[in-house]
């Protein structure tokens, strides 16, 4: 496991802990590394599934069907990122939502119910793991609270911006999109070629500008104005 304890230390769950403690805690986890690939189903729609823990190579996808059949977006894991807590945390209820590799994928399987026993309480470091996903839980809440956001706006362009407020520019004012354009038009729910005709009249406007995965912001103000 100690190859991978680099990958650990960016990830919040060890927030606060020794890397010479990572060996107990992923011991009182009952840690496991599986890798998957490409197209692998990590967890499948409405399974009690039991695959949780945290990424260590590749991207992962979350996302969900609507009525007619059609997938729908939730969020990309990347490495160091935790998934599947908060399914452990409701007693492995059956998963709402699909997980699968969107690339190789190197995993760490862990066993969150671990943390539900009482010897948690007498264990610092089962503590400070409990503190550490709460708080990592919350920020996925807050999360979901910003893409609830997003999808409530009736205007494409109101989506847009929305989503390029939770990420951070560059010094230059870029920014550097995790998705393909077909990706994001997926994670905003909209029609790719929708998202790529307003794309080119915010480019007309000279609002932003862009080329491949890369948005500069020419107008700052769009950000946080209202158009």
């Amino acid at each position: 496991m100690e190859q991978y304890y680099s990958i650990l230390q960016q990830c919040g769950m060890f927030n606060g802990i020794q890397p010479r403690k990572y060996r107990e805690v992923l011991s009182c986890l009952n840690a496991t590394v599986r890798e998957y690939p490409r197209g692998a189903h990590i967890v499948e729609l409405g399974e009690q599934s039991h695959n949780t823990g945290v990424l260590l190579d590749g991207t992962m996808e979350e996302f969900l069907y609507n009525e007619n059949g059609n997938q729908i977006s939730i969020c990309r894991f990347c490495p160091g990122e935790v998934f599947g807590a908060e399914l452990a945390c409701t007693g492995w209820t059956t998963s709402p939502v699909c997980l699968r590799a969107s690339s190789d994928c190197t995993v760490m399987l862990l066993d969150f119910s671990a943390l539900m026993s009482q010897k948690t309480l007498s264990c610092p470091c089962r503590m400070q793991v409990t503190a550490n996903l709460m708080q990592d839980m919350a920020q996925q809440l807050l999360f979901f609270n910003t893409k609830v956001r997003i999808l409530a706006q009736k205007r494409l362009r109101d989506r847009l911006k929305i989503y390029l407020q939770t990420l951070t520019p560059d010094e230059k004012g870029c920014y550097s999109l995790p998705y393909t354009r077909t990706e994001l038009a997926d994670f905003l729910c909209v029609d790719r070629s929708a998202l790529s005709r307003e794309l080119c009249r915010m480019r007309d406007e000279r609002i932003l500008d862009f080329s491949g995965a890369k948005i500069h912001l020419l107008n700052p103000t769009f950000l946080y104005g209202w158009n």
